[in-house]
């Protein structure tokens, strides 16, 4: 597989399919709520919205592999930056829950196709809170 690839390329290469992509996000976000890290935030940030926030992802990771067009993400950094809870020292443990239920529930390669775009999200993020933080 060439990571330099484009996404979809890449993520029918390496056998990822919508049921896949919702299996694993599914399963993800099952272990979020009982992790006693992540719980308690993503608790506090969603409240009793998890079923539409769970979808809103499902469509996020279709959109970022190039198997559907229902994410737009504007409201992706403005999300995540607004609730104090939502610390950069959290994506050390969000990524090793990934990691872990894409190893769980995929091939080698569609695991690695996943991984990435999580990684890159997680940049993203490392910056937006870090610079939210020092502005506190």
């Amino acid at each position: 597989m060439n990571p330099s690839a484009p996404f979809e390329h890449r993520a029918s290469d390496a056998g990822l399919t919508e049921t896949l992509v919702r299996k694993v996000v599914m399963s993800f976000y099952e272990k979020v709520r009982q992790d006693p890290e992540l719980g308690p935030v993503f608790a506090d940030a969603i409240g009793d919205g998890w079923d539409s926030h769970i979808e809103r992802i499902i469509q996020f990771w279709l959109t970022a592999t190039r198997l559907g067009r229902g994410y737009d993400g504007r409201n992706f950094m403005p999300a995540h930056l607004r609730n104090p809870s939502v610390r950069a020292s959290l994506l050390p443990r969000w990524l090793e829950l990934f990691r872990e239920t894409t190893a769980e529930h995929c091939s080698v390669q569609a695991a690695s196709v996943l991984v990435d775009i999580a990684e890159r999200m997680a940049e993203t993020l490392q910056i937006g809170l870090d610079r939210r933080d020092c502005e506190r």
